[in-house]
């Protein structure tokens, strides 16, 4: 398995998961401990950029509030403790993308239908707005050029 699976594998187990069914709101991740509890050294950077990365935080369902400690200059460092928040889906609090809502027989996507038909009832009808923009669209050189073509063989003749 790769140290990135490894490592995401092993955060939402023993920080993400108990904290979710215990109901608290925000975790703290050490870099240094991650490395210490998965018995690796030599990959700070690795662990680092894991906990950082959008793609983690939306397997684990966390946010990322802030970031303690570390170099100054920002980067990788076994002394970065990482603050997320734990999103609780169903909890009225906000939905992670690593668990959509659903709605079932498509009814979502039901209620998007007609969402313009009043902005194209006020243009005139969908038709009426097409048949406008056609219009206002000016040829491309391609097409003028083959406009002044035919005329040039009409005058010809």
């Amino acid at each position: 398995m790769a140290p990135t699976e490894e490592t995401k594998k092993h955060v939402i187990a023993k920080y993400v998961v108990p904290a979710r069914s215990s109901g608290q709101d925000k975790i703290q991740v050490r870099v240094g401990n991650v490395m210490k509890e998965l018995g690796w050294t030599n990959r700070t950077p690795s662990v680092f950029s894991t906990l950082k990365s959008a793609a983690f935080q939306r397997e684990a369902g966390l946010e990322l509030l802030e970031k303690r400690g570390g170099p100054a200059s920002g980067g990788p460092s076994t002394t970065v403790e990482f603050v997320y928040r734990v999103l609780h889906p169903g909890k009225g609090g906000p939905i992670s993308a690593a668990s959509p809502a659903q709605v079932p027989n498509g009814s979502g996507l039901k209620a998007l239908y007609g969402i313009l038909a009043d902005t194209f009832r006020e243009l005139g009808g969908g038709e009426a707005f097409l048949k406008a923009e056609r219009a206002a669209w000016k040829p491309d050189p391609w097409e003028r050029l083959e406009l002044e073509r035919t005329k040039e063989l009409e005058n010809r003749e």
